[in-house]
């Protein structure tokens, strides 16, 4: 997979620097961000595999991640007969998975301090086919409940929005994570976040701002979703677990679709 510059409006967002290039020399640079780690951008297999690594050891306990790869087990295994390295590999293997296809429809994935943070943006319009509930109904209820539950809150909370200030455009959190093997570095998670929320909700955004969206798994990612601007419009419930519908929109009225004065 060859990485490309991506861009949301008149100036490039961070890109992957080629060998040549030292790492440092990518850096977000705007507001508040400008005492942030340095953040590239890419869609390489090993941007694919950061993140894939980083999620994997950072949720690898997290009671929804656990509930959704116990479903993929055969009849009469449990989560709780494998080790954690067992468990992280499932999670692993299903994230490059997931990330391959994201980014083929145009995602890219943000990295800060050298894998520290990672977060991958994908880029959704109302009208664009949605994963389907039913389709995976018959292996994996709990997980179509799931779908289910948030396809309804986004038709509800997200697609107004987006359709009355973006055309139905908007970009989406889909996975992120602080990779807890990787030396702690100060700002990497809002390196990862804060400069492409204001990018996106900005008039410099291609075709204009739009809103963001996210669905926070656990409540002490609602907690830091909410600490960067992010507002709580729901919650869904799946066997006991909750998680929480969020979205920005910044500085966008979302009466008319202007930005505020």
């Amino acid at each position: 997979m060859t990485d490309t510059p991506i861009t949301t409006g008149s100036a490039l967002l961070p890109v992957e620097p080629p060998p040549s290039t030292p790492a440092d020399a990518v850096a977000a640079t705007n507001g508040e961000t400008r005492n942030l780690p340095p953040v590239t951008t890419g869609t390489s297999d090993s941007y694919i595999q950061g993140l894939a690594t980083a999620v994997s050891r950072a949720s690898a306990t997290e009671p929804l991640t656990v509930m959704f790869q116990g479903e993929k087990l055969p009849p009469g295994q449990s989560v709780a007969d494998l080790d954690l390295a067992s468990i992280q590999r499932m999670i692993y293997e299903t994230a490059v998975t997931r990330l391959t296809t994201k980014l083929a429809a145009g995602a890219f994935i943000a990295e800060a301090g050298g894998f520290a943070a990672v977060a991958c943006w994908v880029p959704g319009k109302v009208g664009q086919p949605y994963a389907s509930h039913a389709s995976v109904l018959p292996q994996r209820p709990l997980f179509a409940r799931f779908l289910e539950g948030w396809t309804d809150m986004m038709r509800r909370h997200l697609y107004p929005i987006a359709e009355r200030v973006s055309g139905g455009r908007y970009w989406k959190l889909s996975l992120m994570a602080r990779d807890p093997e990787v030396e702690y570095v100060p700002g990497a998670v809002r390196a990862v976040l804060v400069p492409f929320i204001e990018r996106f909700t900005s008039d410099q955004n291609e075709g204009g701002p739009v809103p963001v969206w996210l669905e926070a798994g656990s409540d002490r990612a609602r907690t830091v979703y909410a600490h960067f601007g992010f507002r709580e419009v729901g919650e869904i419930e799946v066997n006991g677990i909750k998680t929480w519908g969020m979205i920005y929109t910044g500085n966008i009225n979302i009466e008319n679709g202007h930005r505020k004065t």
